[in-house]
């Protein structure tokens, strides 16, 4: 168990959501031990859009958190990109839509599809090596259904690596 982030670690994050099983996703990058820039989307009825300017996020101190899993670490396969205004302009224009890529599989936009798509353009700006998109959100979500509604504070978070990734 990890008592603290470790700053330059890419992290996907999920957080437990009031339907059992579900979970908000979010790209965070540690800015020190226990906060970190949370790059998502977020809901407000029925619009989403882009939180900007990115937020800190208390991780370790979050009632929500399920999973926190490393990616990539910043800067190790692109050392043009490691600075937050980079990772937030590379994500920001993001559309608030179903890609097309996903239109088979996602009946509509949710966090879950932004983080998606999130991953493919990290990846496709060499910021993250993750080529399968479906394996690492497998993965994600079975870390985090194993530890769903935890409290991070209770003897720290579980820090996972993705094998799908870094």
């Amino acid at each position: 168990m990890a008592k603290s982030l470790i700053v330059g670690d890419i992290l996907a994050v999920l957080f437990s959501r009031f339907e059992e099983g579900t979970f908000h996703w979010a790209i965070c990058i540690p800015l020190d031990d226990s906060k970190a820039a949370k790059y998502h989307v977020r809901q407000s009825h029925l619009h989403w859009w882009f939180e900007d300017p990115v937020p800190e996020h208390d991780i370790l101190v979050s009632q929500t958190l399920s999973a926190a899993i490393k990616i990539d670490l910043l800067g190790s396969l692109n050392p043009d990109v490691v600075s937050r205004d980079i990772l937030r302009d590379i994500l920001m224009p993001i559309p608030i839509a179903v890609p097309d890529v996903d239109k088979d599989r996602e009946p509509r936009f949710t966090c879950r599809v932004w983080f998606r798509e999130a991953i493919r353009r990290l990846h496709n700006h060499r910021v993250i090596l993750c080529s399968n998109v479906d394996e690492l959100e497998k993965e994600c979500n079975t870390y985090a259904l194993g530890n769903q509604a935890a409290y991070a504070t209770w003897g720290a978070y579980d820090r996972k690596v993705s094998q799908y990734s870094v």
